[in-house]
């Protein structure tokens, strides 16, 4: 592993978490077997990791969508309608008076409510820490500068320590692209906020209109998030603090209120399509691009070692990897 900074040191340690293969850019669509790939094998993760299964944080987590509005509410019934016979997770309506019942501290306005339970959460960075300590691979700190190699096929990764040879790589270095500087791969910053807060905590997470609140196993109310294109800035900033608490407060008002124990930023990376960028590349017969994951990184993150294993081992993925090929590029 050549890692410019440390395991888990980015998008990888700073991101909630939150797997809920359901919806997303992409699904229902190209990314849905993806999703629900990846699901199953968080899963597997979690009990082949055992004891340190727990020490990452896996747990189910209901979801609960809130709508404002008829217009929202109706959308959230066409989105029950289509949840309903996925297995695996059960779907149930809510009018208002449920699901306050279910959450007290909804802001009073809201008009309906989507609970969906089976989707689950994980800690990020503890699960990326520990499969990087479970594969013992070697760690070479460093930035990667460039490939070296002859007649189409690299033979070695260049770093700024010296060159580290190779037979086979990997590129999944998220938004930045020197590696592969024509893939139209773009950072998409998100931000999110940690909160002190005295109250019980949530029962399930709460989500409205791409935002969402959580309470965490460490007691934090985790609550964001934001888009912005903002090159490669990852400060956190004070206007995505203002933004996460206002809708925060939209949601759940008496939850605003609480200190803010920590406020990090992240670059996800985005393909221009949407879609993962998941497959060995044209120009090269040995170097594969694991790219793509969006706001959703973390859940594909299985999923994308376990497609690049099979394809470069065994040359027959589980998983048709056609949509997701860095040739549909060009």
């Amino acid at each position: 592993i050549i890692e410019r900074d440390a395991i888990a040191a980015a998008a990888s340690g700073l991101a909630y978490g939150g797997l809920n293969p359901l919806a997303g850019a992409g699904i229902p669509g190209p990314m849905a077997p993806l999703a629900a790939w990846a699901f199953a094998l968080h899963q597997q993760l979690a009990e082949a990791l055992g004891a340190a299964g727990r020490g990452v944080g896996f747990r189910r987590r209901e979801t609960m969508q809130l709508a404002f509005s008829a217009t929202e509410a109706a959308a959230l019934a066409a989105e029950g309608h289509r949840l309903s016979n996925v297995d695996g997770f059960r779907v149930e309506a809510l009018d208002a008076r449920a699901a306050r019942q279910l959450e007290p501290r909804l802001a009073p306005d809201v008009a309906a409510a989507l609970l969906v339970t089976g989707t689950a959460e994980v800690d990020a960075g503890a699960l990326t820490r520990a499969l990087a300590a479970q594969s013992q691979a070697a760690v070479h700190i460093g930035e990667a500068l460039g490939l070296l190699g002859r007649g189409g096929r690299a033979t070695g990764v260049r770093t700024n320590h010296g060159v580290v040879p190779c037979e086979t790589v990997v590129l999944a270095s998220g938004p930045w692209r020197e590696l592969c500087p024509a893939l139209p791969i773009a950072p998409l910053k998100g931000e999110l906020l940690r909160l002190r807060a005295s109250l019980p905590p949530l029962r399930p997470s709460v989500g409205w209109d791409g935002n969402y609140a959580t309470t965490k196993p460490d007691g934090l109310l985790w609550a964001g998030t934001t888009e912005e294109s903002a090159g490669y800035d990852a400060a956190p900033s004070a206007v995505a603090n203002h933004a996460i608490l206002a809708r925060l407060r939209r949601i759940l008002p008496g939850l605003a209120a609480g200190t803010v124990a920590r406020h990090t930023a992240c670059l996800r990376p985005m393909a221009a399509d949407g879609l993962a960028v998941l497959g060995r590349l044209p120009q090269w017969s040995n170097v594969y691009m694991a790219n793509g994951g969006g706001r959703k990184g973390v859940l594909y993150g299985p999923a994308f070692g376990s497609a690049l294993a099979e394809l470069i081992v065994d040359a027959t993925p589980t998983l048709d990897l056609s949509p997701y090929s860095p040739a549909r590029f060009g």
